[in-house]
Parts: C-alpha cells; structure tokens; sequence
C-alpha cells in the first residue's frame, strides 16, 4: 500500500516551495495534489507510492484552506495529536528550527520514518540527538536539501576524491543570503496576534516573546530565538559538496574574521568565518571559509582572466564577477568551481584545465545515481532500500553536517572578529567555554526536549 504521510507545517515555504516540489517530483494534478500516490509512467523515473492524508499545523484556518486545495482529508493543531489519530508511515516536518528537533523526535520515538526541512535543528546538542534517536528506533530519516541527489554533487566527490585538484588546502562557500532581515538593531513592536494563529505553540520551546511584524511565517531565520541565519539556512545546500567529498567530521576551530550589522536581536547581516579542519585518513588538513550578506573571495585569476569567463560577460566593459553563491576548491594541481547552491555546474578553472581532465575524469569510479531526493526517503520508508539508504539521513549525514555548520553560527553570535571557538575533532566537544554556553539552549517549561 502508498505510504501514509502526515505533513507538520503549512507556512510559507511548505506553501510556496515544498508542497510545488512534491506536485512536480510525484505528480498530481495542476489544480492542487489529492494525493502523493504516483507511479511517475512516463517521467523517466522508478514507481513511487506515497499518500499525503493528513496536515497539522498551529493555524488551522490556514491549514484548512491548504488541506481542501490539495484534498488532504484531516487536518490536526499539533503532530502529537495527528500521530494519536492517524496510522502514519511517515511524517514530513517543515517548521522554524526551535521546532523540528523536538517534534522530529518525537514522530521518530513512535517508530514512524521522518523527513525534516533544513536546517532540522537550532542547537549541537539537538542535532546530535536527532541522529541518536534516528539509530535507536530504526527508521528511515532525511533532510530536505535536494541538491545531494543532483549529479553535479556527485562529480565533486568524484573528483576531488579522485586526486585531480591534488591536496586540497582551501575551499570558499558563499551565499546571496540573507534575503530576510538581520542585524536588527531593536525589536520591532508588539502587534495583535493574527487570527487563527496559536502563537504560544508557534513559539514552542523559545523564550516568549509578543508577536510582532516581520517575524512570522517567513522572516523567523534571521533571529537568533528562531533561525540559524544564513549559515543555517543555506550551509545546507551551499556547502552540501564541501562536507560530502572532503568528509570533514568537526574542526579544531572555527574563527569570525569579518562581521557586518552586529546584532543582539539577530544574526549579523554579512559575515565570513572559517572552519579549521585537522588531517583524516590519507586527507590533508584544510580551511573552509563561509562568507554571506553580499561577502565574497576575490575573483581568482583563472576566472578573472580566463578568455572563457571573459568572453561570457554581458558588459565588456566591466571585469567578470563572482555569482551570488558558489565554491572554490583551491588544490596542489588546481581549481575547482561549483557555482549556485545545489551543486549542478562544477567546473574546473580555467576552462582549458576542464577540457583537459575530460579523460581522467571519464575514468573515475562513478557513485550510483540517485532516483531523486525524496524518492530516497519513501523508498527506505516502504522498505525496498535500507533505513540508511537516503543520502542525508540523520546519523550518517544531517546530523554531522548540522553540527559543523551551527559551530559557524555560534562565532557569529560571539561576534568577536579574531576570536576563535576551540574544539576537539575526536570527541567532537567543543572546548570554549564562551562559545559551550551557545552550543545549547534553555527550553521554555512544558517544552523541553
């Protein structure tokens, strides 16, 4: 029989982006999605079974209205409630991160299999104890950056596991994010609550606060109660390639080296930091830097000056620019360029060192294709692969990646340029006693995880 799938979360992106992206990855029809029960004939794609039959979110007028244009048959205030009266396989979670750890927790405590949107947790502590619990109870698990099934993620690993960039010393992450608002200064006034909202529950674990604009449903990532800024947001997706082929596990320091828009109320509005990796295995140490809010790295010479880069400009007269998010993986024997977020164009730089690989890297091993993202998560999930076989399960690649990318995020709420967060990458702990006191978080009474 499909899957059974319950959705926790009917805000904006869920709206905007996620419920879109399963109509186009499992079908239904152009007017709303009756049901995620697909067998995908004529899409070039395996069959899939999945069957949406209830939501639960803390606005129910909203979750009515998005219930009745997709035809999902019950709606529900809570995930507890929805897990109590329905027979679930699976649940999807999509809330801001003070929410998914505790209620991905809890779905995965009843034995039923969990997807979670990125970020999936807003502390260290929770994303180790979402991989935790996903090992203990045995259930299929998967983080929603798609991007890890794209082909183009694939080649990275390929090639930079297969020895072409030599030892890699550097790698440069950055993103077009924050397209929300950080480094507010004051916290805007408190406002009426809308109707049909349960904001106590929205809330949840995070210290109260009064509703006010600018925060609900969509601009939360920025504050620090609530999101995980844009190292949170898109790490995920942008540094998705670093983590996978360079395999980092946790680093010996993470350091702010420039900060922009400091904030009490929120995450800075630009930032760079960088992550110092220890060697591992046959690898090299290596720094990985992150920069966001319009910072970039210098344009490289074999970009800068390659007749390929220079020729592509749409104003000759203006010298070529980085896009607004991308790689560069600076190697012994040369460069690799990963532009966008999700990993689909690498190249190698200049253009004349990508055409002459083509033959070394036609020979590399392949890693198997993927039969798409979220096809993973529900083919674990009915069975005809291994809990394990989603790429960015909890234990074996969310939950390590999460906790890497939320040390970044600790630095810049320290926000001290030059300041360093120690650690130890064999326990994995983190040694600063400033920076341990960020690592966790108080959990409002009647919330804790």
């Amino acid at each position: 029989r499909p899957v059974r799938v319950g959705f926790v979360g009917c805000g904006e992106h869920a709206r905007m982006s996620l419920y879109p992206s399963l109509r186009a990855s499992f079908g239904g029809s152009p007017e709303g999605l009756p049901a995620l029960v697909l067998t995908q004939q004529g899409r070039g794609q395996p069959p899939l079974l999945a069957e949406l039959v209830a939501l639960a979110d803390h606005k129910r007028e909203l979750a009515e209205r998005v219930a009745a244009f997709h035809g999902v048959r019950r709606v529900y205030a809570d995930h507890i409630s929805m897990l109590d009266g329905e027979q679930l396989d699976a649940v999807i979670v999509c809330m801001h991160p003070r929410r998914q750890a505790q209620t991905a927790i809890e779905c995965l405590e009843r034995g039923v299999h969990v997807w979670v949107e990125k970020p999936p947790a807003e502390s260290v502590p929770e994303a180790r104890a979402m991989a935790e619990a996903a090992t203990k109870y045995k259930v299929a698990t998967q983080m929603g950056n798609q991007g890890h099934a794209n082909e183009g993620n694939r080649h990275v690993v390929e090639w930079v596991r297969g020895g072409l960039l030599g030892d890699i010393t550097e790698v440069h992450s950055w993103t077009n994010r924050p397209i929300w608002p950080q480094g507010v200064q004051e916290r805007p006034a408190a406002s009426a609550v809308p109707d049909g909202l349960d904001w106590d529950s929205w809330i949840g674990p995070a210290p109260f606060r009064e509703y006010h604009k600018g925060l609900h449903p969509f601009a939360w990532r920025g504050y620090f109660d609530f999101g995980c800024g844009a190292i949170g947001d898109m790490g995920c997706h942008t540094w998705d390639c670093v983590f996978w082929s360079m395999n980092p596990d946790y680093p010996s320091t993470v350091e702010l080296l420039d900060i922009k828009g400091k904030s009490k109320e929120t995450f800075p509005s630009g930032s760079h930091f960088k992550w110092t990796f220890p060697a591992k295995d046959k690898r090299p140490g290596f720094v990985a830097h992150w920069y966001d809010g319009g910072l970039k790295p210098e344009v490289p010479d074999e970009i800068a000056k390659d007749p390929y880069y220079l020729n592509a400009r749409k104003d000759k007269n203006k010298p070529v620019e980085l896009p607004g998010s991308a790689s560069i993986f600076i190697g012994t024997k040369g460069k690799l360029f990963v532009e966008g977020d999700y990993g689909n164009s690498p190249v190698f730089i200049p253009h004349t060192f990508h055409e002459e690989t083509k033959e070394q890297r036609d020979k590399l091993p392949k890693i198997d294709k993927s039969p798409g993202h979220r096809q993973e998560f529900v083919m674990a999930a009915r069975g005809e692969k291994p809990i394990d076989f989603p790429g960015s399960n909890f234990a074996g690649y969310a939950g390590p990646l999460t906790e890497v990318m939320l040390l970044g995020a600790i630095a810049q709420k320290l926000g001290e340029v030059g300041g360093k967060i120690e650690c130890d990458p064999v326990k994995r702990t983190i040694l600063t006693k400033e920076a341990l006191a960020l690592a966790s978080r108080e959990y409002r009474k009647g919330w804790e995880l």
